[in-house]
């Protein structure tokens, strides 16, 4: 998992790395620094690149809700993940991230 969810897998890993072996899911999802922007809505990047915790916090509280209409940043291209996102055209770029 590790070496796809890296935006250039060939060369780099996604840091910290994923142990498959684990059976806890603590350093998953929006506890994992890399993977977290991955999830975070394309429309809170910016914000959520600026200072993770602080929007990690946000969604954990609801006070920013993550729903299945607000599409992921790694659907979105650029070289980072969502990167390339237009919050006036949010078709544009649709599932050309990446990892698809």
């Amino acid at each position: 998992m590790g070496s796809y969810a890296a935006p250039n897998f060939d060369k780099d890993i996604v840091r910290p790395p994923i142990n498959d072996n684990s059976k806890s899911h603590a350093k998953m999802g929006f506890n994992h620094v890399q993977l977290g922007k991955m999830l975070c809505p394309a429309k809170y990047l910016t914000d959520y690149i600026k200072d993770p915790h602080g929007m990690k916090s946000k969604f954990d509280s609801g006070s920013l809700k993550v729903t299945a209409a607000l599409w992921p940043a790694y659907l979105y291209p650029g070289d980072i993940a969502g990167e390339d996102f237009d919050s006036k055209d949010i078709l544009e770029g649709l599932f050309r991230g990446y990892l698809l």
